[in-house]
């Protein structure tokens, strides 16, 4: 019988801004201020509001729980990501969850073009795609 992966999704399926909409430069690229995140993992909607905080080519900030599919999205909860980095027009971020005592990272990969982020997903072996769009 194959585990029940939903906590991980639905973790995934909500994150939310946080701080001022300042906007910094990182390696080239402005990655710094609000981001609203939507995506989909194995057929489970998600959509996160995330506030980045830019320091050289490193970043930080959080994500909240902004709504999905899944039963288990706690609208509003936050995720404080444990990283974040620019490369050229990559972006890569992450923040841990836990799920059934287990801490699993929840992980995104994309490409900054403007405005608008897009790539994949990902969270103990499930892949899926997002979008994420300045606010």
């Amino acid at each position: 019988m194959r585990p029940r992966c939903l906590p991980v999704v639905a973790a995934l399926t909500s994150v939310a801004l946080f701080a001022s909409p300042a906007i910094a430069e990182t390696g080239g690229m402005k990655i710094g201020g609000a981001w609203h995140v939507t995506g989909e993992v194995i057929g489970h909607a998600f959509v996160l509001d995330c506030h980045f905080e830019p320091a050289g080519n490193q970043f930080g900030g959080a994500c909240v729980e902004a709504g999905g599919n899944d039963s288990h999205v706690k609208l509003g909860k936050v995720h404080k990501l444990s990283e974040g980095s620019v490369s050229g027009q990559q972006v890569r971020w992450a923040y841990p969850v836990t799920v059934m005592l287990m801490s699993i990272d929840i992980r995104f990969g994309g490409k900054l073009d403007g405005n608008i982020i897009t790539g994949d997903t990902s969270a103990a072996g499930r892949k899926g795609s997002f979008k994420a769009v300045r606010q």
